[in-house]
């Protein structure tokens, strides 16, 4: 499912070379693309990358797919029966992670990434609670990237859509995120 606020990383066909500023870096979904549109034809989308580039990229175009989708929270995904095994919280928030071979084994996209449970194991991975798994492999022995971009504890500045005056401390000033939430905090993140 994709729409406007997920977040996204290269993907299998990525041939853009360092538009995202670097493998790991983190893009948000901003715009899907429509039949007859000259700016984002159908089967593309715009995406925003946190470090200030701004194109689309084919998410079926051609049968090439340029991004993954690494949090799906923000726009309200949940699977509201499932608690994560590895934090214990009720209702996973984004995507969600079934071990394929323990019988009732869950995991959040967090836990999962931070190696909770067997590394041996292969996992179902879900992006919505409606939506078909598909098997990922076992992460012993896998790469790992760090993710880059916008997260709680990184320093910012204004992008090109800032409205608010100076409420920054006006141009060039830094802050630093102390939370993540959605503009009417009805997301997970």
């Amino acid at each position: 499912m994709l729409a406007p606020g997920i977040r996204v990383v290269r993907g299998p066909n990525w041939i853009w070379q360092n538009q995202d500023d670097g493998e790991g870096h983190v893009g948000t979904l901003c715009e899907i693309g429509r039949s007859g549109s000259t700016h984002s034809p159908e089967k593309t989308v715009v995406v925003n990358w946190d470090s200030g580039h701004r194109t689309n990229y084919r998410v079926g175009y051609q049968k090439q797919y340029d991004l993954i989708v690494v949090d799906n929270a923000q726009i309200g995904v949940k699977h509201p029966n499932i608690i994560c095994d590895g934090c214990s919280k009720p209702g996973i928030a984004g995507i969600r992670f079934h071990c394929a071979d323990c019988s009732n084994y869950d995991l959040c996209a967090t836990c999962y990434g931070n190696d909770i449970h067997d590394l041996e194991h292969s996992f179902v991975r879900y992006q919505t609670a409606n939506s078909v798994g598909v098997r990922v492999p076992p992460r012993q022995g896998a790469l790992k990237i760090q993710l880059k971009g916008i997260f709680v504890g990184a320093r910012v500045v204004r992008g090109p859509d800032w409205e608010w005056n100076n409420q920054d401390g006006g141009p060039n000033k830094t802050g630093r995120v102390m939370e993540i939430r959605g503009w009417d905090n009805e997301s997970c993140r």
